[in-house]
């Protein structure tokens, strides 16, 4: 009789640890095919807007979890250790991509999944960094160019490189770029005419002493902050972007942006599947979602990154100079430069800590 009751106890005990287990344990037992509505984003900061993001959950069930980078090189290191895993969509500039692709990081798009494809700015599809988008799809878009106080200058200010570059030219304080990268693609441009050619041992060292010279007039080597040093009167020009000197007009209305006669930059930001990303259902519906024309008119009403589609950006309101500029350089493609790696890295590093050790 002992014996019964205990069997019994036994039974009971082990019925409730076993179903214990179960609740706890059951959600990540793979025993049926199961996979969770949620895709996880790797991105810049200030690109996709929360409210765009919460419309796309509500409507669709799907969450989807951000998370941010501040620079390319950090957004590659990452990708490089995890190869990918854990990200169904990033956003690397240009340049990037091109690494990515060498590095078989990016998984090939489906563009007969992509609804707004054919509505897409030509001037930004198959350049040199993803000849036919195959890995990338540009989702938005700045210019290089000057940011000029025109109440230093009267009227008088010449749009050319020659206003960083040209000791002759030049007799204030400038601001320019903080990216060794850039900052070769950019003399190089002054110099030679191009900055998608590899450089020459020779034309690297011309670069080089460009570069040293142009510190004597230099107020401040800024990514993110050339806007400021123009506001606050620290020097009349500086080299940005139009995004940056777009968030400053409302306050200081005498900045103006120019894009040089000689042409410029344009620095695409891409979405990309990594190659790891197993979730294609929901990437796609989700990038379908935010190229619709109000989500992209909303990324730019709130970050002012140009939008990739036709559609929104001849809808939006933009300012009378914007207009001008995406007019030239539609109609002057010839004067559009994309950043290339066009020296090794490490070189391009080493002389950019030379540069500002002064």
């Amino acid at each position: 009789m002992k014996v019964g009751k205990f069997f019994t106890r036994f039974l009971i005990c082990a019925f409730w640890i076993l179903l214990i287990c179960f609740a706890l344990y059951f959600p990540s037992w793979k025993i049926f095919p199961y996979e969770e509505k949620s895709i996880n984003v790797f991105t810049w900061g200030d690109t996709l807007h929360p409210s765009v993001l919460k419309q796309f959950e509500d409507e669709t069930g799907i969450k989807v979890n951000l998370s941010y980078y501040a620079s390319n090189e950090e957004l590659l290191v990452k990708m490089k250790a995890t190869r990918g895993k854990g990200y169904d969509l990033v956003m690397p500039s240009g340049y990037n991509v091109e690494l990515m692709i060498q590095d078989k990081l990016l998984k090939p798009l489906d563009h007969s999944k992509l609804n707004f494809w054919s509505n897409m700015n030509p001037i930004l599809l198959n350049t040199e960094f993803d000849r036919g988008n195959r890995y990338s799809i540009p989702f938005g878009w700045e210019v290089y160019g000057l940011g000029v106080d025109e109440r230093y200058f009267k009227g008088s200010f010449q749009p050319s490189w020659r206003a960083i570059y040209d000791p002759n030219f030049i007799t204030y304080k400038i601001a320019v770029s903080n990216h060794a990268g850039e900052a070769v693609s950019h003399a190089s441009f002054y110099l030679y005419g191009t900055a998608q050619k590899e450089l020459t041992e020779e034309q690297f060292q011309q670069i080089r002493s460009l570069l040293l010279l142009q510190r004597d007039w230099v107020e401040a080597y800024s990514d993110f902050r050339a806007d400021y040093f123009i506001a606050t009167g620290n020097c009349p020009v500086g080299l940005s972007t139009s995004t940056y000197i777009k968030r400053i007009r409302p306050l200081f209305p005498s900045i103006n942006f120019v894009v040089p006669e000689e042409g410029t930059f344009i620095t695409i930001e891409n979405l990309c599947i990594p190659a790891a990303s197993t979730k294609k259902e929901y990437v796609y519906k989700f990038l379908n979602y935010v190229y619709s024309k109000q989500a992209m008119m909303t990324a730019y009403e709130n970050y002012y990154l140009f939008p990739a589609t036709l559609e929104s950006i001849q809808a939006l309101d933009l300012e009378e100079y914007e207009k001008k500029l995406l007019m030239d350089l539609t109609n002057n493609p010839k004067k559009i430069q994309f950043f290339k790696n066009i020296y090794p890295v490490q070189r391009m590093t080493d002389l950019w800590v030379e540069v500002k050790s002064f």
